[in-house]
């Protein structure tokens, strides 16, 4: 499950057991990324916090399942296998075409291919999304233009930059600390 020792949900007491109530699934199953953190709940309140403002926050304003794409792109690019799992997932979950156009969008960002199913402005955001995972020091002012001319606004802009930092930290949390799907089972 990982490399580190962890509490799992069974043996988990006072504020721990608080907040893996807290995040559990309906299933009553906790994600092996939340159990990791479980030696310093500090952190994954903190952690969790991150998520909920970058994935799925009501006052998001483009949709989850294209959050949940640049979500999946970053961690096919980072190469992190467990992120990719979760959020394909869950990306199909929020998707709402079909599951056929949702599978074909994934695997055109695993294979590097955004632009066999994605264009205008989601296309350029993903392209953003890719520039700031692999080297973000050659990011300038003239990129944020680009994406304005494509059709995103600044609101839009920042929640993708927000998705793409989160899911850096996550992937090198999964990688760094040997993070696997080991007995995990999606709630739906």
């Amino acid at each position: 499950m990982t490399w580190i020792k962890y509490i799992p949900f069974e043996e988990a007491t006072g504020r721990l057991k608080a907040i893996y109530d807290k995040y559990k699934r309906a299933n009553d199953t906790i994600a092996n990324i939340i159990t990791a953190h479980s030696i310093r709940p500090h952190m994954l309140e903190g952690h969790m916090a991150f998520y909920r403002s970058v994935i799925g926050h009501g006052s998001n304003e483009l949709p989850l399942w294209f959050l949940e794409a640049v979500g999946v792109y970053v961690s096919a690019i980072n190469k992190c296998g467990y992120c990719i799992e979760h959020h394909s997932h869950f990306g199909g979950l929020a998707y709402d075409g079909t599951n056929e156009n949702w599978a074909n969008m994934t695997e055109t960002l695993l294979d590097d291919c955004p632009e066999k199913a994605f264009d205008g402005k989601y296309l350029v955001l993903l392209g953003y999304a890719k520039a700031l995972t692999v080297d973000p020091s050659l990011l300038n002012e003239n990129d944020i233009a680009n994406l304005r001319a494509a059709g995103a606004d600044d609101g839009e802009i920042l929640e993708v930059n927000q998705v793409t930092g989160y899911f850096s930290y996550a992937n090198r949390t999964v990688l760094g600390l040997g993070i696997t799907l080991a007995n995990e089972v999606h709630a739906h």
